[in-house]
């Protein structure tokens, strides 16, 4: 791996920042174990998962240019491109065929078993990659110049926006050598968070919101389905604390006030829900205390 990272300080409160690397990350043990094993359930269904010992690791070329002015004590406003060229992708290789098909020992299956019963083969294989590109806004900012009790409150903004294009192998389909593409996973295209506060050091104050937008979570999905993902997702949270002595404070805490929920789909086509899950408005109220 190898790296270059330069700044140029063009003003006291302005600095241009240039990076580039060629960065790799190893896959998880468990991908690389070069051991297999099975899994069976009463209606004859056979999952079989097949370590690779041969997966190359994670590639990709890296590039970043920001640029970042402290135009105030205290107080932020970036900028920030980014590129990556991902060259080596590891994605999970799904197939369904009888199990003696698979080249496992018939040995394995227990008494009862047919070995043409229909078998999920599962195997972590490497695939091209692709590229990735985006920005990233960022501002920060305490209202000291704001008269009274005003002068305690402040801002926090970032914003961040991603594309990529991926290329994944049709695991659905085994041998095969058909590629397609879509977002990377669990990548948002575009997601945000701000944060308003007070803060006088006895008591303190904060509403936070944050945005991501639907996202990929497998690709391709299972069952058939060409992706699974995740809807979008919007919070707002709300905390405060009051410092009562150098002993004794009290805090209240307000999750999720917008009441979203965790909500999933497979299909991009259909677009059929496959999770959602309802929390709802939490509270929480405490008290912390030093002795």
């Amino acid at each position: 791996m190898t790296s270059l990272n330069l700044a140029w300080d063009v003003r006291d409160d302005l600095v241009l920042r240039f990076g580039a690397a060629k960065v790799m990350a190893r896959p998880q043990l468990a991908s690389l174990n070069p051991g297999s094993g099975i899994t069976f359930n009463t209606s004859g269904d056979i999952t079989a998962r097949v370590g690779n010992p041969y997966l190359d690791p994670f590639r990709a070329n890296t590039y970043d240019l920001s640029a970042e002015w402290y135009f105030a004590d205290q107080s932020l406003l970036s900028l920030a491109l980014f590129y990556k060229d991902i060259d080596t992708y590891i994605q999970e290789f799904r197939a369904s065929m009888p199990y003696e098909d698979t080249g496992l020992p018939l040995e394995w299956l227990p008494t009862g078993f047919d070995p043409q019963n229909s078998t999920d083969l599962r195997q972590w294989v490497n695939t091209p990659g692709g590229p990735l590109k985006g920005f990233e806004f960022g501002y920060q900012q305490p209202f000291t110049f704001l008269p009274g009790i005003w002068k305690n409150m402040g801002f926090q903004f970032s914003y961040t926006q991603v594309e990529s294009q991926i290329t994944y192998g049709n695991s659905d389909v085994a041998n095969s050598d058909i590629t397609f593409v879509n977002d990377l996973v669990n990548l948002s295209p575009t997601s945000y968070s701000a944060t308003l506060y007070y803060d006088d050091n006895r008591f303190s104050a904060r509403i936070s919101t944050a945005f991501r937008e639907s996202y990929l979570q497998r690709v391709p999905g299972q069952n058939g389905n060409d992706v699974e993902g995740k809807r979008d997702a919007r919070s707002v949270d709300f905390t405060m604390s009051y410092k009562y002595d150098d002993h004794l404070t009290l805090t209240f805490e307000a999750v999720n006030l917008t009441d979203s929920f965790n909500a999933q789909y497979v299909d991009s086509y259909r677009d059929s829900t496959s999770v959602y899950h309802h929390t709802g408005r939490e509270y929480f109220v405490g008290a912390r205390y030093k002795f």
